[in-house]
């Protein structure tokens, strides 16, 4: 019960602070917990939406790390350019893709 405890001390509030290497801590503690296959059918369900909740985490913050390194843009010729990415110059970054 003690693993437990350990992955549950961060509330899902909390998770929402969580940087990219904190989540992907969490996550892979989660996966090896799971992965024991001794946890009954109630905390495994607990710890895969734990999991779930991790992986969105650590997507969110992929995209927006990879939002900032370069943007995509349309040139006047409607040639795709990569560019640095500018946060100080207003565009059509906030377009979230599929994901």
């Amino acid at each position: 019960m003690e693993a437990e405890a350990a992955l549950n001390t961060v509330s899902p509030a909390e998770q929402e602070g969580l940087d990219y290497e904190a989540a992907l801590g969490e996550l892979d503690a989660v996966l090896a917990k799971l992965e024991e296959g001794r946890v009954p059918l109630e905390e495994a369900m607990a710890l895969y939406e734990r999991g779930v909740a991790l992986v969105r985490r650590c997507s969110l913050l992929l995209d927006g790390a990879e939002r900032r390194v370069s943007e995509l843009s349309m040139d006047p010729d409607g040639v795709l350019a990569e560019r640095p990415f500018d946060p100080g110059v207003e565009g059509e970054s906030s377009s979230s893709g599929a994901g």
